[in-house]
């Protein structure tokens, strides 16, 4: 058995960045919920820090100490970046969860309403307006989600169980609702919803999502593995960039 654990413990110590994230993610998943990884006695974040410093020690014996030092520093940052987009990701379904369950049950009722009444074609495309933009919050969660794991994690889920069943309570909200207005739509003679035309209409939308998550991940952890000026300077980037995004959205909006 030692001999074993002795293997186990040299291929760990051979691993990259995004590898020990992967395996602890694997090893988080089986130890419990999110909730109760946000409880974990050592913090899982300097868990990883540490695996992520042994396992750079390891590969570089020999070499000059400044040289394993910033391989140390920039391998943490890489590590500590991908441990922030699970945890943001995670927390987006969580806050996510919470205010669409508020706005099914008021959409519900506001259907059932419209349905069991005379509802008219201006009715239906008002109440259109809201139900998109509860279709839409849903989707890009749902879309950015698997973009990121497609991008960052070679396919491995990210979600915890518990956040898993509540993303997936959300798009069974998004179902009914959609099927809810349909029902009006047709019985009024207007358009219908079409889930997956809406998701292949939100590329930009989930980029932007992605965008947002990876930027507040990459200053979580400058402000841990890097200079005060480093995580200024990158939240100023982030500020540039997406004041110029929006400027041309509103501009794209004029025009039209």
């Amino acid at each position: 058995m030692k001999n074993r654990q002795r293997r186990v413990r040299a291929i760990e110590l051979s691993l990259t960045p995004q590898q020990v994230v992967m395996v602890w993610l694997k090893d988080a998943f089986q130890a419990g919920t999110f909730e109760e990884g946000s409880r974990h006695s050592p913090p899982y974040r300097g868990v990883i820090a540490n695996e992520v410093l042994y396992s750079v020690r390891n590969g570089m014996k020999g070499q000059p100490e400044p040289q394993v030092e910033q391989a140390v520093l920039q391998a943490r940052r890489e590590a500590d970046v991908l441990f922030n987009l699970i945890v943001g990701a995670n927390v987006g379904v969580i806050e996510n969860s919470e205010r669409r369950e508020r706005e099914y049950i008021f959409l519900c009722g506001y259907l059932s309403a419209e349905i069991r009444g005379k509802a008219s074609k201006e009715r239906v495309q008002t109440l259109r307006s809201a139900v998109l933009i509860f279709l839409e919050r849903v989707i890009i969660l749902e879309c950015a989600i698997d973009q990121l794991v497609a991008e960052r994690f070679n396919g491995q889920p990210v979600l915890f169980n518990d956040c898993s069943v509540k993303l997936e309570e959300q798009l069974q909200m998004a179902e009914v609702v959609s099927e809810h207005f349909n029902l009006l739509a047709r019985s009024v003679g207007t358009a219908e919803m079409n889930l997956e035309e809406l998701r292949n209409s939100l590329q930009s939308e989930t980029d932007c999502q992605v965008s947002i998550w990876v930027h507040l991940a990459r200053t979580a952890a400058l402000s841990l593995f890097g200079t005060e000026k480093e995580m200024h300077d990158a939240m100023e980037q982030y500020s540039r960039r997406f004041e110029q995004k929006f400027g041309e959205a509103s501009g794209n909006a004029a025009d039209a």
